[in-house]
């Protein structure tokens, strides 16, 4: 199992492929003060926007609408963004990849004395995006990877770590990608029972295995229990546990870290600031989250 587990963990940290393709930047269009109408200019700057291709996951667009100041700044910014949009939808855009928000007069391009207009603050900000409908395709698949990924690790780790301090084996189903809390005895200090999370860095397949102890750890028993939970999730990796609960056993002060590393992955150790201990396992072949 201990093999299997870090052969896993390392076959998922290969980052993923970049993606190819010209991103543009973000464009501004100008509004006629009090207007939400787009003028030949705006519609010019807006198709220079969109000529350019875009890698999968920034074919969307986020519309921002502004107005200089006014009682109904907030309304007219919106009326503006929408009427990019409908220009865009005019040009083949799919309604489901934009996203349009207004931002009233929140947020001046240039700050003008209280009564003069400054034109610059009358705009829409259009920018490439994940857009709504991409958005959610993306969430999909990271469920799809979470479910792919983090229950071979939570099932594995969830009742090792249970039976090393004394407590409940908990009973997992076979999907479960979140470890449940650990029930333990009385007789088991609650210092000495760690927040076990298993999670998958965002846009990739690597997966870091964390015990956290967010109040300390305590001494005596409270420590025995702890460090057994900390070998038991080293052990499974193949890492140094000496070294690893050294660091675990520092004095409570100032925000310290020791990385120790062997065969591919990373034991991240985090004491600090005051009682918090953390410890993190990572592949070493991309950065730990």
């Amino acid at each position: 199992m201990r093999i299997l587990l870090a052969w896993l963990l390392l076959a998922l940290a290969a980052p993923p492929s970049r993606a190819q393709g010209y991103v543009p930047d973000g464009a501004v269009i100008l509004f006629a003060p009090g207007s939400a109408v787009v003028t030949p200019e705006a519609r010019d700057v807006l198709l220079g926007f969109l000529r350019p291709p875009r890698p999968p996951g920034f074919r969307g667009h986020c519309l921002r609408g502004h107005a200089d100041r006014g009682l109904d700044a907030e309304a007219l910014a919106f009326a503006r963004a929408r009427s990019v949009a409908a220009v865009m939808a005019r040009q083949g855009v799919d309604a489901a990849d934009v996203a349009v928000e207004s931002a009233g007069d929140r947020t001046p391009a240039r700050l003008a004395p209280p009564g003069r207009p400054e034109p610059m603050n009358d705009r829409v900000e259009l920018a490439p995006c994940p857009g709504p409908r991409l958005a959610g395709v993306a969430e999909a698949e990271a469920r799809a990877l979470d479910a792919a990924v983090l229950p071979a690790f939570v099932t594995a780790l969830a009742p090792r770590i249970a039976r090393a301090m004394g407590c409940s084996v908990p009973e997992l189903w076979r999907g479960v990608i979140e470890a449940p809390p650990l029930l333990c005895p009385a007789e088991v200090p609650a210092s000495a029972v760690p927040v076990l999370t298993v999670l998958r860095v965002a846009g990739t397949q690597r997966v870091a295995v964390v015990l956290d102890w967010p109040g300390g750890i305590g001494e005596g028993d409270a420590w025995w229990r702890a460090s057994a939970a900390a070998g038991a999730v080293l052990d499974l990796f193949g890492l140094p546990v000496a070294p690893v609960l050294a660091a675990l056993a520092a004095e409570p002060g100032a925000a310290r870290r020791l990385d120790v590393t062997a065969g591919g992955l990373r034991a991240e150790v985090e004491a600090g600031p005051g009682p918090l201990r953390r410890l993190r396992v990572v592949p070493t072949v991309a950065d730990g989250p």
